[in-house]
């Protein structure tokens, strides 16, 4: 029963371009933070406008972890064993696979947005995933658990569908 659905290349487009914008848009703020930072100690700086900035650069950073990030976790490579999922995700510095179980997969909802190709798009909920995933499941209104988003940018993605499907009538 091993079986990888892999992602499109277009996807991957769209994946290294959320990648290159997190670590441009961090490098940036970093900078920033750590100029009025500096302005601040040496006594450069009007200190309630620097503290204005500060916030403001504390709200963008927390912008530039949030969007690049939960973009790129919408699109999961996932492979299928005997025993559950295998789901790719990015944790900052690097990809993981992470183990589902069956046991631990909620359920299979129909999402009410539609994908970027305008096609329906589905979000396997479990127990317990990443931050990132339980933003993304949220985003979509389907609930504070955790969900892995099934667009059309998963190859053989109906094949993945009628696994899960098939998982869940059996519990």
């Amino acid at each position: 029963m091993d079986r990888q659905f892999n992602l499109s290349k277009s996807s991957r487009s769209v994946i290294n371009f959320a990648l290159l914008f997190f670590w441009v848009l961090l490098s940036i703020m970093a900078y920033m933070f750590l100029a009025i930072l500096w302005a601040l100690i040496t006594g450069q700086a009007i200190w309630h406008r620097a503290i204005v900035v500060l916030i403001g650069l504390t709200y963008g950073l927390f912008l530039v972890f949030t969007g690049p990030l939960q973009t790129v976790n919408e699109y999961n490579r996932i492979r299928v064993a005997k025993e559950g999922l295998y789901v790719e995700v990015h944790i900052i510095l690097r990809y993981l696979w992470k183990f589902v179980p069956w046991r631990d997969v909620l359920d299979l909802k129909l999402v009410p947005d539609l994908d970027r190709w305008r096609k329906p798009q589905w979000l396997i909920k479990v127990k317990e995933l990443t931050y990132w995933h339980r933003w993304i499941s949220w985003r979509h209104n389907c609930g504070s658990n955790p969900g892995i988003l099934i667009t059309s940018d998963l190859i053989d993605r109906e094949e993945l569908l009628n696994i899960i499907e098939e998982n869940l009538h059996k519990r």
